[in-house]
């Protein structure tokens, strides 16, 4: 996309797929029902369906399937805001419903987004309506991800874990959730750049109302109790889906807000930054934070136009958050380490077991794995008693649950995305690939795309990532 074309459609607030006006002027011939775009239409519905899905008790369940369809409707007709809605809502809790279907109402415009920015693609031609798109074999390679994974539910059917009662609830959180992380990816990839920008934009006030969200009802306010997850989970916050994903969804999103906000306030940048890691030292999530440490380093390392003091200052930050929440986990650390001892890290001994779990399963299944949390049942269910059940990687996890196929088709689209990262290091926006680290980071630990937070921001993380050069300047 030129600078021409460009400044052409910044008269717009945003595009869709193909670069057509989001929101139409008076003269668009896009489809409008008494002079106001049906997107608008459906953005309005959605958002009061969102809101009954938390507000309308007993009805809840109604308003939340009816903002499945809407959302995705709208994700449809105009990918460029089905996604911004997406990312604008997915941090809060999916309402008053079953545990699937409130992921799948994190994220359900999103799919929409991507179902629709395909068909466009595959209808133009391919690449060349997209130029800046990823390739068309690592698109394919993801959309057999998003295509894989509901199946692990249906190999892994009939188990104790997976019981054919739950068929359906888990198939949705599924789809909300690991799905989603692979349709944002393709939505965020293929939308114009100024659609990105708009998006990008938006991620800081999003975000910073998240936090306040999320250290609110983790210190009592019940004002937020209908818009968040429970506040308090075994002494650690979780108000945005359980405190370790709430802490990986921040920890991918806070680069992105933070690079964003740089350019308009230092000063506020700074004060969401310490925000956002104060809130995720009170998940006690060790991983996050990690997460925010190695995409600090490879900013550092990438960016010349930022000064030593907040370089110094961020690092001494992090490693302060580090140490902070090293003794508040691990209360005996100090007095261990004096004798020379290590502390107790049982739940970290659990995490190798998964890893080993997830290799071994893969080897036995190398087509199918063994379906979904069969890392439960591995070993005559060690792990599953011990309350394990997936590996905490993210490739890992897909091989134990779908094999080498589902496994090794996620490690293509993460390394392609890394790949194209890579070529493109010194023209993109250093923030982007901070963003793409802490998801990495996350993903080694942990399992960022097991809910819908952290598997949305993720998917847009890598997304962003993956896109080639839009013109020759990277404007």
């Amino acid at each position: 996309m030129g600078k021409a074309s460009r400044k052409k459609q910044e008269q717009f607030a945003g595009v869709d797929g193909q670069g057509r006006p989001l929101f139409p002027s008076t003269t668009s011939s896009a489809p409008q029902v008494a002079g106001v775009p049906i997107s608008w239409l459906l953005a309005i519905l959605a958002v009061s369906l969102w809101v009954g899905a938390h507000l309308l008790g007993s009805y809840s369940y109604l308003a939340g399937v009816g903002y499945v369809l809407i959302g995705v409707l709208l994700g449809l007709s105009s990918p460029g805001l089905g996604t911004m809605m997406t990312v604008a809502l997915v941090p809060f809790y999916g309402g008053e419903m079953s545990q699937g279907l409130g992921e799948l109402v994190r994220a359900a415009p999103v799919l929409g987004s991507a179902v629709r920015l395909l068909v466009d693609r595959v209808r133009s031609r391919g690449d060349n309506s997209v130029p800046w798109a990823p390739d068309a074999r690592l698109v394919g390679v993801a959309v057999l991800v998003m295509l894989l994974y509901p199946v692990t539910r249906i190999i892994g059917d009939g188990t104790e874990w997976a019981p054919s009662s739950r068929l359906l609830d888990d198939a949705l959180f599924l789809i909300g959730a690991p799905v989603a992380m692979y349709a944002s990816w393709v939505a965020v990839s293929h939308l114009p750049r100024a659609t990105i920008d708009r998006l990008i934009g938006m991620i800081p006030f999003t975000l910073a109302c998240a936090l306040v969200l999320a250290i609110g009802t983790w210190a009592g306010i019940i004002l937020f109790d209908p818009f968040a997850f429970k506040g308090i989970v075994y002494g650690r916050l979780g108000a945005l889906g359980y405190p370790t994903p709430t802490g990986m969804g921040i920890a991918i999103a806070l680069p992105l807000a933070v690079g964003a906000l740089w350019s308009r306030s230092h000063r506020a940048a700074i004060l969401l930054g310490l925000l956002g890691v104060a809130t995720i030292i009170l998940t006690e999530s060790r991983g996050p934070l990690l997460a925010l440490v190695g995409a600090a380093v490879v900013v550092a390392l990438l960016s010349s136009g930022i000064p030593r003091r907040y370089i110094l200052g961020s690092a001494a930050l992090l490693i302060s958050a580090v140490a902070v929440l090293l003794i508040v986990r691990y209360p005996d650390l100090l007095q261990r380490l004096s004798h020379l001892r290590l502390p107790r890290l049982k739940g970290d001994e659990y995490r190798v077991l998964s890893w080993v779990a997830g290799i071994q399963i893969a080897l036995a299944h190398p087509l199918t794995g063994g379906g979904w949390m069969s890392v439960r049942g591995w070993n005559d269910g060690e792990l599953g008693g011990k309350g394990v059940n997936l590996s905490h990687n993210i490739v890992l996890q897909g091989l134990a649950d779908g094999g080498f196929l589902l496994g090794g088709a996620v490690f293509t689209v993460i390394a392609g995305s890394l790949r194209s990262a890579w070529s493109r290091r010194k023209t993109i926006p250093v923030y982007w690939i901070g963003a793409a680290v802490a998801l990495i980071v996350c993903g080694l630990w942990d399992m960022p795309q097991l809910r819908s937070f952290g598997a949305v921001m993720g998917g847009v993380a890598l997304g962003l990532v993956a896109r080639r050069a839009e013109d020759e300047s990277e404007g």
